[in-house]
Formats: C-alpha cells, sequence, structure tokens
C-alpha cells in the first residue's frame, strides 16, 4: 500500500515539473471567449514511443520541424540528451506579469527519474536515466526554442487570455497590431456511455483566420481525432520572432499524460499561412 501511495505522489510530482504558466497583460488589444477547466490524472509508467494512446490522425506531427523545443524539467530518458545544448537556445520568460525572449544557456544533467529508476538507486547516479533540464535565466520559462536567426531579444506584446482553449464549434477573435484574427474549432460532441453528464469531444480541429496581403487566410493548426482527459490549450499569442504578426504557443496535447509545447512563428509561414509550426516536443508524466 505504502508503494502504490508513493507511486502516485511521484508522477504527480513530474506531472508537476512539466506546467506551465498561463500568458498574462498586454496592450490595444481585444479579445472573447469561454474559459474551460481540464482534469489532472494519473497513468502507468511508459515511453512516449509505444503508448498504445498515441493519435495517428494527430496534427502537427513531430517530424521534419525546422526547430526545436524544450521545457525546464525532469525527463525520461528517451525525451531529450545532452547534445540538444549545443544547437543554441533561446527562452520566453515571464517576469512579473511580461513576457520576454531572449538567449539562454541550457544545462542537462542525469537525474533520478522516480518513475522508470529503481527505488534503491536513488544514491546511486550511475543507474540514474532521467534528464533535468535547467536554463540560466532566473526567471520561470514558459519554452525554450533552439536558435535562429529569425529570433532576437525583445519584450514580447502578449494577448491577455481570458480562456487557454476553444470549446468544439466556438470562437475566440483578438486584434494584433491593428488586424483581427480569430481562433476557431469544430469538432463532434456527444454523451459518454458510461456517463450521460459527461461530454466527449471527437474529431476536433482547431483553426486560426486572419488576413494577409489583403486576402482572408483559413489555416489548420491541431487536429485530433479524439481527446483522453485532455484539450489544446493557448499557452501565448504574441510576436516571438518581432515580424509584427502573431505567433502562438499550444500544448496539442490529445492525453491526460502528455505534454506537447507546439510553437508557431509567422516569419517562417508559406504565402498561404498566418503562421508555421515550427517545433515541438512530447514528453509523459508517468
Amino acid at each position: 500500500m505504502k508503494k502504490i501511495i508513493v507511486l502516485v505522489l511521484a508522477c504527480v510530482l513530474v506531472i508537476a515539473c512539466k506546467e506551465t504558466s498561463k500568458t498574462e497583460n498586454g496592450n490595444n488589444i481585444q479579445i472573447t471567449g469561454d474559459t474551460l477547466v481540464g482534469k489532472d490524472n494519473i497513468a502507468s509508467p511508459d515511453s512516449i514511443h509505444n503508448m498504445e494512446w498515441i493519435d495517428e490522425e494527430l496534427y502537427p506531427k513531430s517530424k521534419d520541424l525546422p526547430l526545436f523545443v524544450l521545457s525546464t524539467g525532469i525527463f525520461h530518458g528517451d525525451e531529450t540528451s545532452p547534445e540538444m545544448i549545443n544547437k543554441g537556445w533561446f527562452g520566453i520568460f515571464q517576469d512579473r506579469g511580461r513576457y520576454y525572449i531572449a538567449p539562454t544557456t541550457l544545462s542537462i544533467q542525469k537525474t533520478f527519474d522516480v518513475i522508470s529508476d529503481e527505488e534503491g538507486d536513488e544514491n546511486n547516479s550511475s543507474k540514474w536515466t532521467g534528464w533535468e533540464v535547467k536554463t540560466s535565466h532566473i526567471d520561470t520559462s514558459l519554452v525554450l526554442i533552439s536558435s535562429s536567426p529569425r529570433l532576437s531579444s525583445h519584450e514580447i506584446n502578449t494577448i491577455p487570455l481570458d480562456k487557454d482553449f476553444i470549446d468544439p464549434n466556438e470562437k475566440m477573435t483578438f486584434a494584433y497590431n491593428g488586424s483581427s484574427y480569430t481562433l476557431y474549432s469544430t469538432g463532434d460532441l456527444k454523451p459518454a456511455e458510461y456517463n450521460k453528464d459527461e461530454m466527449i469531444i471527437s474529431k476536433y480541429k482547431l483553426y486560426i483566420k486572419g488576413y494577409k496581403d489583403g486576402k482572408e487566410l483559413n489555416q489548420l493548426l491541431a487536429s485530433t481525432s479524439t481527446f483522453e482527459d485532455a484539450i489544446f490549450r493557448v499557452l501565448l499569442i504574441g510576436d516571438i520572432d518581432n515580424d509584427g504578426f502573431p505567433d502562438l504557443v499550444l500544448n496539442t496535447s490529445y492525453h491526460y499524460n502528455l505534454y506537447r509545447p507546439t510553437v508557431y512563428l509567422s516569419s517562417f509561414a508559406d504565402k498561404n499561412q498566418l503562421v508555421k509550426v515550427v517545433a515541438l516536443h512530447e514528453s509523459v508524466g508517468c
């Protein structure tokens, strides 16, 4: 019984290490929408590469993206490596309600993985399999992005969010730098078989709509066939790459035990895109 309690507490601690802050503050902006609250749950230990709940219809995928993303915290052995340090990094940091992007130095060191490592090995670092990611900044980091010539140090004018995700078939409108944008979603809602008071979301798609060069564009940001006690969440809207257009950081997780920070930048966008997904990182809590 004691072992079960310890395992549950350990899972909670690992998940807590990977939580991120929500956006606050901003100037000359408007936003409308409602808020939905998800659940915190515990799952059995496993690797992101062989989880039974991996969604084959998920968009975006993690392959062939131009940049890399990480978060601070503790990760399983196959979720990062010390070689990632050599890529050079920027961080989006929060300081007293404001967000800014700046170069940062990463530290990725071996640590005890409370889920994967044997309990008796806690004091034997040679058997540790986890990785702890830290930055040289004392401010809280929302996300870490590998270096690119399109990134530079500056304060990010962010959209203050009254909600952090969009209900199926709902929308959220915001203004940025004199232009109007809309986040909206489509999806199916039906009562759960085991509980008619609980609604199940399926075939969910999240879009952004806005004008570019005088042309209205509707762009798919993320999609999934189903959620498992999760929902795509908006972590930040603001000009990350300093080109005058809004960028996004989303958590495109479709499962409660998965954290999937995903970065979309406007400076990488094609002719018929408002933003382009440039990086994402997948990690599990337990």
